[in-house]
């Protein structure tokens, strides 16, 4: 038991250091909070609000290639694809660590869900700059 409560503490220790401007929801706090400290259950809580960061993320980037031309399109997308070839490649690693456990999924979606929403929050400023 006393795990479990660890767990909880450290994935909400985790989550502290999103980006001032990215507000988990109180959906998710609340999920993890009635989680528990189950891994099974904070990793379906954390697929939740990352399904929600990802649909922003496809949003503010959808909108800002189509807003572009010529060689700014071109650096856009390449920007787009270096940054989700890293992301890919940082999750997996953190995933898969040995060292970890099964802290390493929770340790691989904390990363994620934290650069999916500085990414997002990145793009979005972008968007309400271009109006």
């Amino acid at each position: 038991m006393l795990w479990k409560f660890s767990l909880a503490i450290s994935v909400t220790c985790c989550v502290m250091p999103l980006p001032a401007n990215a507000q988990l929801s109180p959906d998710f706090q609340s999920c993890i909070t009635q989680s528990e400290g189950g891994t099974d259950k904070m990793l379906d809580c954390g697929k939740v609000e990352i399904d929600k960061w990802d649909a922003r993320l496809n949003s503010a980037y959808a909108t800002l290639l189509h807003n572009s031309k010529g060689e700014d399109r071109v650096h856009l997308q390449g920007e787009q694809r270096a940054w989700l070839k890293h992301h890919l490649s940082e999750t997996h690693r953190l995933a898969v660590n040995p060292n970890n456990g099964s802290a390493a999924f929770i340790d691989s979606q904390d990363f994620e869900l934290h650069d999916l929403s500085e990414r997002t929050l990145t793009l979005e400023k972008r968007v309400r700059m271009e109006r």
